[in-house]
Parts: structure tokens; C-alpha cells; sequence
């Protein structure tokens, strides 16, 4: 037989738009809890919604989605009550608590003395990976706190210009 004879695809459950005939239509409605409605959607996907327990059947051609699509996700415009209610005290307030949480420090170094070296158990022997590891794993810590604490303050002092500018 031919390459192109034995390779094709036999049966009827295979069928493909030639030229000149319709493709599958967007067919199944889409409406949401509240009864808004949607673009029309393809029944393979209609299944897969209804699969994925995101929309359920309500008829043959129409489906109701679980959780409606929501068109703005963002609020881009920040309200003038919300500058009213962060006033200085407020921002004080915020950098004393970032000042006063030294809870992570203590627990590091508290981590780092009782760590013990491998084979030895002494703290200072050479040849300690494990311990250097665990080590430097606490130094990551420490810094990814110190530079979230840093940004803290960054943002802070920004707000407490625009505060200055504005009274």
C-alpha cells in the first residue's frame, strides 16, 4: 500500500471541514446566576466547563456558569476617603511596629547556636556543609525580611511626603 493510503484515517468518527462547508458553530448559550448573558460558547467547551464543575447544564444548548466572568477585576481609582484616613500618626505608628519586630532575629540567632556540625558537634569544625547550609538558609531569611522591612519603609515615607505636600 501507499504511505498515504495506510496512514490515513478510517472510520466516521473522524470528520473534517473541506471547502465549502460549515465548521462547528458557537451553539451553546451561556448565561450566568443572574440570568446575564453571555457570548455563545462551542459544546466541547461547554463540556469542559461543566466538567470542571464551573457551569452546570440548565438544557441541551444552554449553561449556567458558577461564578460569572467579571469584566473589571481592577479598581484603578483610588478614592480621595482613603488618604483621609492615613494621617501621621497612622505612618508613625506603622514604622514603630516594623522597628519593634525583631522576633525573626532572635529566632535565627537562637537557631544559629544551637546548630550543631554534622559528625563533630561542635560548631566550628571544618567540614561542616550542613551546618553551613543551614546557616546560610537563615542568612536568605534574614536579608528577604530586612529588604520586605525596607520597602516598608520606602512606602511609608512616600505616603508621609504626599501627606506633607498636601496639608
Amino acid at each position: 500500500m501507499a504511505p498515504i493510503t495506510k496512514n490515513s484515517i478510517h472510520g466516521t468518527d473522524y470528520h473534517f471541514t473541506a471547502k465549502g462547508e460549515i465548521p462547528i458553530e458557537k451553539n451553546i448559550l451561556v448565561v450566568d446566576e443572574q440570568g446575564n448573558e453571555y457570548e455563545a460558547t462551542w459544546p466541547k467547551r461547554a463540556r469542559g466547563l461543566v466538567k470542571s464543575g464551573r457551569a452546570r447544564f440548565l438544557s441541551e444548548n444552554k449553561i449556567c456558569l458558577a461564578c460569572p466572568p467579571e469584566i473589571n477585576l481592577e479598581d484603578n481609582e483610588m478614592t480621595d476617603n482613603t488618604m483621609e484616613t492615613i494621617d501621621m500618626a497612622y505612618i508613625f505608628e506603622q514604622i514603630r511596629t516594623i522597628q519593634n519586630q525583631t522576633d525573626y532575629l532572635r529566632q535565627v540567632i537562637e537557631s544559629l547556636t544551637q546548630m550543631s556540625d554534622g559528625e563533630s558537634g561542635e560548631c566550628g569544625a571544618p567540614g561542616n556543609i550542613q551546618g553551613q547550609a543551614k546557616a546560610e538558609a537563615l542568612e536568605r531569611i534574614v536579608v528577604c525580611r530586612e529588604t520586605t522591612n525596607q520597602q516598608l519603609l520606602n512606602f511609608y515615607m512616600t505616603v508621609y511626603q504626599d501627606l506633607k505636600t498636601k496639608a
